[in-house]
């Protein structure tokens, strides 16, 4: 099959990608807990879940546009003589597909205080079963594509180019969106990663703004 020159991808280089996902899951989680008890009546409790449901949702639709707009347009041009490995990507694109529209149902439900709660734990449950086995699939399949046909240096490039696809505002939600819960060893390998501004902005800004703000229970 067709490979890049240059570095090729490490389980480093991968690491972040991992990041989004195990972000994705803790929210999963937390979204299992909401379809099982409910949204609480009590106004503060009802908003922090609604402010986490955002940052979950907002933050899912930017990764998953990200992926479709830059990462696997490029595996593709290297992939063109492969039919089954591109098999893979049409699935990546396929299952976001799914997965935008039962983001949607869910807001709705959110959004309908009156009949909202009779829906909102199957449109829940839809989502979290939808996610649990698109990113396990794209774990298997995708992600080790992914090394064998994108560059080290690629990688870094497409980081950079996906940061300056989001507005400052989405990004300062989004960083410690990822970082939250992770092991602090974890959090500074991977920040290294990221552009110094961003880096900078994320320790004495967003991240204690960001923790400050009740989410969730």
């Amino acid at each position: 099959m067709a490979t890049t020159k240059s570095t090729p991808l490490s389980e480093t280089d991968l690491e972040m990608l991992y990041l989004i996902h195990d972000a994705f899951r803790r929210d999963s989680e937390r979204l299992t807990r909401v379809a099982e008890h409910g949204v609480p009546e009590d106004p503060a409790t009802h908003d922090a879940v609604l402010l986490g449901w955002h940052g979950f949702s907002t933050t899912l639709h930017h990764h998953h546009t990200i992926e479709d707009e830059m990462f696997w347009p490029l595996m593709r041009t290297r992939l063109q003589d492969e039919p089954d490995d591109l098999e893979v990507l049409d699935a990546m694109e396929a299952e976001h597909a799914l997965l935008d529209p039962s983001l949607a149902a869910v807001e709705e439900a959110f959004d309908d205080r009156e009949h909202g709660p009779d829906v909102l734990a199957e449109r829940l449950d839809t989502v979290v079963h939808t996610l649990r086995s698109h990113l396990a699939h794209e774990e298997k399949d995708a992600l080790p594509l992914m090394a064998r046909t994108i560059t080290a240096r690629e990688v870094q490039t497409l980081t950079k180019d996906a940061i300056r696809s989001v507005s400052r505002s989405e990004l300062r939600e989004a960083t410690p969106y990822l970082f939250e819960g992770a092991p602090e060893d974890r959090t500074r390998r991977l920040l290294r990663q990221l552009p110094l501004p961003v880096r900078l902005l994320h320790r004495f800004w967003w991240n204690p703004q960001y923790r400050r703000v009740r989410r969730w229970e």
